[in-house]
This record gives structure tokens, C-alpha cells and sequence, in this order.
């Protein structure tokens, strides 16, 4: 006598856009209950949806361009520094177009040391304080270029 135990297949959702583009840019979109293992995984599905809907995916790539294809700056893929950064582009389109200019000027901006101390500022927003010390530091070193 045969058994036949009849299984149901598991079910794949296919991928999402926000992941689609994840994995363009490299990055992996990882659930909150897991803890990063990489500096190419990330939380912040929430921030990128938000970025997305307010800006577009364009906006969001030159985010994650700036934080992925700077010095020392790859692993801050933390919500609330992809939102500061989103801030000021917003902010400033000039900049934003700015290209080779702004990843330049962000290879001088140490992201992790002033989410530490936007952090340290709590009980403030961090993206809020991240968005005020990025702002002139920014400021400085594109409006320098320009004058150059």
C-alpha cells in the first residue's frame, strides 16, 4: 500500500520594486528582528518606502549613493541617516545634481560619527539633528568647490 502524503508547495512572493531596486544598488533589505550582520543590509524599508513616495526612486538611488560609494560611509544604512541626507537634497536639488561633487564631499563627511552624536543629543529627533550638523558641513565643502 502506498501513502501519499500530499504536501502543499511553499508559496514565493515575487519582489517587491523597493526590493528590485535594493538589489541594484546592492543592498539588502533585511526584517527589524534580525540583527545586521553586513554593511550592505539595512532596516530601513520604512525610510526607503517614505523617500520613494515623497521624492521618487531617483532621489532615493543618489541617497544610497552617497552613503554606499563614499569613504568610510558604507555601512550607514540607518533609517535616519538615509532620511537626514534625503532632507537636505531635498532641500538643495542643486546639490543633489551635483554628481562626482557630492559623493566627493560626502567622502569627507565621517556619517557615522555624527549620527553618534545626533544620537547623544536625544531626547531631539537624530534625523532632525543629522540633518542640521549635514547641512553646513555640506554647505561648506560643495559651495567651496563651486567657488573654486
Amino acid at each position: 500500500m502506498d501513502f501519499l502524503i500530499d504536501f502543499p508547495l511553499p508559496t514565493y512572493r515575487p519582489k517587491g520594486r523597493l526590493d528590485v531596486l535594493a538589489d541594484q544598488l546592492g543592498i539588502r533589505i533585511i526584517p527589524c528582528r534580525r540583527r545586521r550582520r553586513a554593511s550592505h543590509e539595512t532596516h530601513a524599508r520604512g525610510a526607503m518606502k517614505l523617500i520613494i513616495t515623497e521624492h521618487g526612486e531617483g532621489h532615493l538611488v543618489t541617497v544610497v549613493r552617497c552613503v554606499r560609494q563614499t569613504k568610510g560611509n558604507q555601512a550607514e544604512l540607518w533609517s535616519e541617516t538615509l532620511l537626514a541626507i534625503s532632507d537636505v537634497l531635498a532641500m538643495r536639488p542643486d546639490w543633489r545634481d551635483a554628481g562626482g561633487a557630492l559623493l566627493d564631499a560626502f567622502d569627507q563627511i565621517p556619517l557615522q560619527e555624527l549620527r553618534s552624536a545626533a544620537v547623544a543629543c536625544r531626547p531631539w529627533p537624530v534625523r532632525h539633528t543629522m540633518r542640521g550638523m549635514l547641512f553646513p558641513r555640506l554647505a561648506g565643502l560643495l559651495e567651496a568647490r563651486r567657488a573654486a
